[in-house]
């Protein structure tokens, strides 16, 4: 089996429970995966069974369970395909090399509507911020989106409550596009309140992108993920409302590690706030009029 072939062979092995390290590693060195795992008579059967996790090793050993499993993943993957899902592999050469760096690059990327707004030439701002945003919080949001908006920038959230809600629900309004990274699969989207606004954001020519597959779980760590793309992806970030120990300044210390412009509202955030974001040569914009 050659390479090409081999990558949705990858796929199904990640939906089946395998990780990206032990698919990676299995990829690059040998030429039948499938061999190397389940059969224990081929000559590098056991060579990387010390990096295998606990569940690899239960599943390594249950090649029906795969062959039944088979026949859902295929059916999943032509839904996808109805829908126009497009999974990027890290192997392939269209994959958005600029999304990652190369040691957190995922083997899967998962894309759901307007792929032209990966572009880098499109413009991009990250307006984040607190779940529980207050009233002057969300009437700033609105305006800050509308200032993008009107100077062609796609904005950027994560789909959560609260500020990231308005501004991809504020950008729609307005006639802009929105690109929301989700630490969650596309079956599963959290809030679930927020399924429906996950809908207009693909039939309003925006783009969901996910690191999660259809039969993966979500953890703690993919928020974190999740927090880095954001980073990653946007030309400039702009911080409404947040507490210091929160994803949103998480999201602000990888824009800085990637030299990316941060800005933030004063009359919106207090005090610790403020001298904690400054460290990361963040701008206040409050009353300047720069949006």
């Amino acid at each position: 089996m050659n390479k090409n072939n081999t990558k949705s062979m990858l796929l199904l092995l990640k939906q089946f429970g395998f990780t990206d390290n032990t698919l990676s590693k299995i990829y690059e060195n040998e030429d039948s995966i499938l061999d190397v795992i389940f059969n224990p008579n081929y000559p590098f059967h056991n060579k990387y069974i010390d990096i295998y996790t606990k569940k690899e090793k239960e599943i390594s050993k249950d090649i029906n369970s795969l062959i039944e499993f088979h026949e859902n993943f295929i059916k999943k993957m032509k839904e996808y395909k109805q829908k126009g899902i497009k999974i990027f592999c890290k192997y392939s050469d269209d994959y958005p090399e600029y999304l990652f760096n190369e040691e957190n690059k995922p083997l899967f990327l998962y894309c759901y509507g307007n792929l032209a707004l990966l572009k880098r030439e499109y413009q991009k701002v990250a307006i984040i911020g607190t779940r529980k945003a207050t009233d002057q919080g969300i009437i700033k949001t609105k305006k800050y989106v509308k200032g993008y908006v009107t100077n062609n920038w796609i904005t950027i959230s994560g789909l959560a409550k609260g500020i990231d809600t308005v501004v991809h629900k504020e950008t729609i309004v307005n006639n802009g596009k929105t690109i929301a990274i989700i630490p969650t699969s596309f079956e599963k989207i959290y809030p679930t309140e927020n399924t429906e606004l996950f809908n207009e954001i693909v039939t309003n020519d925006g783009l969901i992108i996910s690191m999660i597959g259809p039969y993966e779980n979500t953890y703690k760590s993919n928020f974190l993920e999740r927090n880095s793309i954001v980073a990653k992806i946007s030309d400039e970030i702009l911080v409404i409302e947040a507490s210091v120990k929160s994803g949103t300044l998480n999201t602000v210390r990888k824009a800085y590690q990637f030299n990316k412009k941060i800005y933030y509202d004063s009359s919106l955030l207090s005090k610790d706030v403020i001298e904690y974001i400054k460290k990361y040569d963040a701008i206040d914009i409050y009353n300047k009029g720069e949006e």
